[in-house]
């Protein structure tokens, strides 16, 4: 019984090697045509190869996908770190720009004028009147005293008062004790600008004398008269004009140029004006 067994085995093996050889063969050549069992294969084992495919694909990005995520991520942060960089250069940049476009101009203007001036930045602003006054960081120890014109590119910026060795109080001209001796340069007529102090940062311009021609658009620059000032400096850009109830004088509203609220640097004019009593 077992010597039939093992003869059948036998032939069972032999017929498979001779098959498997035979389709070896005949594959390996060159064919134009496949035969009926590579066709039933192929058809069947399609599907599951563009399956098998698909699923390899997908893994295979997946992993690469979780892969570049760690290497990704610390340069991330670097570029991160360099984008913050680069921004705070950038503002920096800007910063100094605009630093050397406002002191180019006080620089201008200090080679423009007569007499020895000090430019000053602003350290702060007083507390005890926020909108009319700052503190800048020269006082005594430079040549500064109380009553001094403190001026800027766009005009007059006010006076100087509280003194100390290194810092003085620039009171605004449009603090209402302040009062500027001007000249309507379209008219000639003299006129007084006065600080207002209601919060508008407008001047009110009274004039000298009673006939006095004076309209919306004039433009008032000091008169060199008053004994802090030196003539020639805008003071303010007329934009209103008033008649008194009894029709005799008039009153004007004027905007001074100076941006009083973004003021950062200054010059202190040291030399009296002339004729000046100090």
């Amino acid at each position: 019984m077992n010597k039939l067994l093992s003869r059948r085995r036998a032939i069972v093996t032999a017929v498979s090697v001779i098959l498997l050889v035979t389709l070896v063969y005949s594959t390996a050549r060159d064919r134009e045509r496949l035969s009926a069992a590579e066709r039933v294969l192929r058809e069947v084992f399609v599907p599951v190869a563009r399956g098998a495919s698909y699923v390899s694909r997908a893994v295979s990005s997946w992993v690469s996908f979780v892969v570049s995520i760690g290497r990704m991520k610390p340069e991330n942060e670097a570029l991160r770190a360099e984008v913050d960089r680069l921004r705070s250069e950038i503002v920096q940049l800007q910063e100094a720009s605009r630093e050397n476009a406002r002191l180019s101009g006080l620089l201008e203007l200090k080679a423009a004028l007569s007499g020895h001036s000090e430019a000053a930045h602003v350290i702060y602003r007083d507390p005890g009147n926020w909108l009319e006054s700052v503190v800048i960081d020269k006082g005594s120890s430079q040549g500064l005293a109380n009553g001094m014109a403190v001026v800027g590119p766009m005009g007059v910026i006010g006076r100087t008062a509280s003194i100390t060795p290194h810092t003085a109080t620039v009171l605004f001209a449009i603090d209402s004790r302040s009062a500027i001796g001007g000249i309507n340069t379209r008219s000639r007529d003299l006129v007084i600008a006065e600080g207002i102090g209601d919060g508008s940062g407008l001047l009110r311009v009274r004039p000298v004398g009673a006939d006095c021609d004076i309209v919306a658009g004039d433009v008032i620059i000091t008169s060199g008269m008053g004994g802090v000032y030196p003539k020639g400096h805008v003071v303010a850009d007329v934009i209103c004009v008033e008649q008194d109830k009894y029709g005799v004088s008039k009153t004007a509203a004027a905007r001074p140029r100076v941006d009083f609220q973004r003021l950062e640097e200054v010059l202190v004019l040291i030399d009296p004006v002339e004729g000046a009593e100090r």
